[in-house]
């Protein structure tokens, strides 16, 4: 299709800053426009209509491709998690522990949900990056072919369908590029852990007819574990309030006795047990003997006692903080121009991710009776000793604690494979009427892999052991001798019969994919021409379908193993939908109104899951003058259910828990609930004493994951008001400011264990959707067993002010670009329930500062270039339901992270850059809810990046 120069005008205006989205036809010299027959119309994210240099009709923040080189990333994730208007969805320093989601990359603007949030490719739709969910895995798109990521914040859906209720992050790739460019980096923390590698290259044409642009790119990130960073190695550690006071309000429950390396003695890696009072453990050879024990801490929340060092269960060597991931991206983007008026183009993405989480071993907890033949004399008569008879005469052994290091560290692996190609047509059906129509399909297949697993069951039989008449050790249980059961002696390291542990031992796999395929079709142009201009408008139609599915290993299917019990999901939907957008000009060059123009879209959409729905918006883009511009704009979006919330399977989970029956949780009860949660649980039948054993209360407990296929769409309304400020008088400075507000309804909230837990009493009664829910055993009374589900049951109430300026200008020692962008909250309610007494106040805690801000300074002279960048968070909580008697660490410190890169031209092919990414090595606030966070702060520490680019 025909390029001019007016075409790269506005390009440039893009791509050069965020408030240069307005008109740069007087930059068109009269000769140019002549040679121009038709004056080609861009698209900017947040409509279907090509403009001719008009403000956006909703705020769009621009990050170019140079700003992610700049910033020393090799990943747009890494960029994108650093603007003040978005929240890390997920990532590789938040998944270690989420075994199918590990590795991810997912953005998630105004924190609203990674779901709600909506990524484009070139303005087209892309398949999500796991099976069930509907989030784009950013780790897909290479940095090197991104020409420039445009975002909006704003209800989007009636231009682009579900999942645009927070907006819209579109990533437009190069389309063409001449010649062959080679980029190499590497990045090193300072401390062990966490390297970074980086190779790339690049090579097109955009000679002739048919033009073409190919990346081919490989990365690697290294795995932190908690051993690698003294600020995780060293932990705060919070216990009971040796000191507290119980009438004094200002007296804390839990306070930070100190820091160091936790450790818990109910697990080792040879087995532990108690008797006469004296914890014991297994030397490696066998032999038993005292538990070395470190310093002990006072008790922990629920009583518990936990040391500082010593013997057992370390929870820094057992806890890893970044997730190591490899990838793999291939993709090509070509053009044909078949003819002036109407061309082709091709996208093909090939990629894949490898990624591993990785937890502590096994940890196992059974009775040990004293007959076993695996223990020693010694150890025998410990365990006779510590034996009891229960009330039905039944002799029961003390506890073991076993920690299966000799299995390895558990280790669920991650192989993530995309596949998709696209393949459109666009051009001039008239000199002002175009098309666009495109069909694309994706499919990524998820393979999960775990290693360091035991078959549970064989397990106990195997270490459960007897001698039989022959004087043979033999396994206790007959059937399970007759399966094939050799004794396994743990008591010990390295001491057992290899055929007993490749009996018990083994490793599973899940297969998963989800596929994605979209037939889309916009036809946009001028309908009517009024006294102030044309009525421009885009009309679209597009269908779409999605599946997803999974296929367990048959041992997880029949829950035979240890933690990992999960079923088969399949599941699928397709909508059709239609829209229509109109661009109205009211006024043009008349006082006080360069040009007036109303906005608004409407959107129809067909779900074969949750049926008929519709989207709309209105807006005013008023350009007051050359200098000021205004903009409002009102929304209803929709989100509708992915499949995953629709069809999860039963798949197991688990949550550390406290519940709020037992009696050591009572003084710190919310006092709004107090009376009617003591009341809930007594009736249903909880006895006024009860207490978890230290057992249930020192272990995650196990529950169940599930879908709803009765959930329905959300519902958002938003609101944007705001201004575009470009003051003559100072050239090259800019500033934009917008208010924004939205309100969900019907929003989907899955409850976590623990919250099934609270509201289930927390309710005005029993007759809940909670309670149903819980399963508790009918003699200890704990919970045994717990569904987390789905449900339309939140609402959700968010508003704030987004702040943008820059200012260019240039001097005798060079060029200077300073950026400001920056985010206040000021409201951020959300409602779990839907009964009235169950909003939460979220702004200002950890999560959710009141101030977001990222500032930018950059230097040019020549071929010399650097910038200075400076992320900041304001002050925070842990919680807003915080009271002095609750704990002594709520309050969590603002941060500020700065980093600088510069580049240097050694030649006209030659480029070399390098860095200090956390220049001042921040760490993030040394307190029990913000010392491991990585998605709020830091957890990399400093370190410093080298790259190199060749072109020829």
């Amino acid at each position: 299709m025909k390029k001019n120069k007016l075409t790269a005008a506005m390009r440039y205006a893009l791509l050069a800053s965020p408030l240069a989205l307005y008109s740069v036809i007087g930059t068109a010299t009269a000769a140019e426009q002549e040679e121009v027959q038709r004056v080609e119309r861009i698209e900017v994210t947040g409509s279907r209509i090509k403009r001719i240099g008009e403000m956006a009709p909703t705020p769009v923040t621009v990050i170019t491709g140079d700003n992610l080189v700049s910033a020393g990333v090799v990943n747009v994730a890494d960029l994108l998690h650093k603007m003040p208007n978005t929240l890390v969805g997920l990532s590789p320093e938040t998944t270690n522990n989420s075994v199918f989601a590990s590795g991810l990359n997912n953005t998630d603007l105004r924190g609203l949900g990674a779901s709600r949030t909506l990524v484009l490719v070139n303005g087209r739709r892309f398949v999500a990056g796991a099976p069930g969910s509907s989030a784009v895995d950013l780790n897909n798109i290479p940095t090197a072919m991104v020409e420039r990521i445009e975002i909006t914040t704003g209800g989007a859906s009636a231009v682009y369908g579900s999942d645009a209720v927070a907006g819209v992050v579109n990533i437009i790739t190069k389309k063409t590029f001449d010649g062959v460019s080679v980029d190499v980096s590497t990045t090193r923390p300072t401390q062990s852990g966490g390297e970074e590698e980086y190779a790339s290259l690049t090579f097109g044409s955009d000679v002739g007819k048919a033009t073409f642009v190919t990346n081919l790119s490989f990365s690697k990130q290294g795995q932190i574990s908690f051993m690698d960073r003294d600020y995780l190695r060293d932990a705060p550690i919070a216990v009971e309030n040796p000191d507290f006071v119980a009438d004094d309000p200002n007296s804390p429950q839990r306070v930070v006795w100190g820091y160091g390396e936790q450790v818990l003695a109910a697990y080792s890696k040879t087995g532990t047990f108690v008797s006469g009072g004296t914890r014991y453990s297994f030397a490696d050879d066998g032999t038993v003997r005292p538990m070395q024990l470190g310093e002990a801490l006072p008790p922990l929340v629920g009583g518990r006692v936990d040391y500082l060092g010593g013997e057992g269960y370390s929870f820094a060597e057992n806890s890893f903080m970044r997730t190591p991931l490899e990838r793999i991206n291939f993709v090509t983007n070509m053009n044909y121009e078949i003819s002036d008026n109407h061309s082709m183009s091709m996208e093909l993405n090939l990629s894949r991710s490898q990624a591993y989480g990785e937890s502590s071993p096994a940890f196992m907890q059974y009775r040990v009776k004293a007959d076993n033949a695996l223990l020693s004399p010694a150890a025998q008569q410990l365990v006779q000793a510590a034996t009891t008879v229960n009330t039905s005469g039944v002799s029961v052994g003390p506890v073991m604690g076993y920690l299966a290091s000799d299995f390895g560290n558990r280790q669920y692996s991650q192989d993530r494979t995309l596949a998709r190609i696209s393949l459109g047509f666009e051009g001039y059906l008239t000199d002002n009427w175009s098309y666009d129509i495109y069909a694309a399909t994706g499919r990524v297949q998820a393979d999960t892999e775990w290693y360091g697993e035991m078959f549970e069951q064989r397990f106990y039989d195997a270490i459960d052991a007897v001698v039989d008449t022959n004087g043979d050790i033999v396994c206790r249980d007959n059937i399970a001798r007759a399966n094939g059961c050799l004794p396994l002696n743990i008591y010990g390291r390295g001491i057992y019969d290899q055929d007993a542990y490749d009996w018990v031992s083994t490793d599973a796999i899940r297969r998963a994919s989800i596929s994605q395929s979209v037939v889309s079709a916009t036809l946009s142009g001028d309908l009517y021409e009024l006294p102030a201009g044309f009525i421009a408008a885009a009309f679209s139609a597009e269908y779409r379908k999605e599946a997803a599915d999974s296929l367990p290993d048959p041992a997880m299917r029949a829950g035979l193993l240890f933690n990992n019990q999960s079923q088969p999901l399949k599941g699928s939907f397709d909508v059709a939908e239609v829209s229509a957008e109109l661009s109205v000009p009211l006024l043009a060059d008349v006082a006080f109104a360069k040009t007036l123009t109303f906005e608004t879209a409407v959107r129809f959409m067909d779900y074969s899951t949750s049926g008929n729905d519709s989207a709309w918006k209105l807006g005013l883009n008023w350009e007051v003058n050359d200098e000021l511009r205004v903009r409002l704009n009102t929304a209803k979006s929709v989100r509708a259910p992915n499949i995953g919330e629709l069809y999860n399977p039963r798949s197991q989970t688990f949550r550390s828990m406290t519940d709020p029956c037992a009696v050591s949780q009572r003084d710190g009860l919310n006092s709004q609930y107090k009376e009617t949660i003591l009341a809930n649980c007594a009736a249903a039948g909880v006895p006024a004493d009860f207490e978890p054993s230290t057992e249930w209360k020192g272990s995650t407990r196990p529950g169940f994951i599930v879908g709803n296929p009765d959930l329905t769409n959300e519902v958002a309304k938003d609101i944007t008001i705001g201004f575009v400020y470009t003051p003559a008088f100072l050239d090259g400075f800019g500033l934009t400011v917008d208010y924004w507000k939205f309100e969900l309804t019907d929003v989907i909230n899955s409850f976590d264990g623990p919250d099934v837990l609270k509201y289930c009493y927390q309710s005005s009664s029993l007759d809940n959707q909670f309670c149903p829910l819980l399963e508790r055993d009918a003699d200890t009374f704990e919970v045994t067993n717990y569904f987390e589900k789905p449900f339309n049951s939140a609402s959700r109430n968010v508003e704030g002010v987004d702040l943008e300026a820059s200012y260019r200008f240039g001097t005798e020692v060079g060029d200077f670009n300073l950026r400001l962008i920056s985010t206040y909250t000021s409201k951020y309610n959300t409602n779990p329930t839907g009964f009235a007494d169950d909003l939460i106040d979220e702004l200002g805690e950890m999560k959710r500062p009141e101030w977001k801000h990222r500032f930018t300074t950059e230097y040019s002279y020549n071929d010399f270039s650097a910038v200075l960048s400076m992320n900041h968070r304001s002050a925070t909580v842990t919680s807003n339901d915080w009271s002095p008697k609750a704990n002594n660490y709520n309050d969590i410190p603002s941060y500020t992270v700065f980093d600088l890169t510069a580049r240097y031209n050694l030649t006209d092919a030659l480029q070399v850059r390098g860095g200090v990414l956390n220049m001042f090595d921040r760490n993030p606030p040394r307190l029990p809810s913000a010392y491991n966070n990585g998605e709020a702060f830091d957890v990399i520490g400093q370190r410093v990046t080298l790259g190199v680019n060749y072109q020829f």
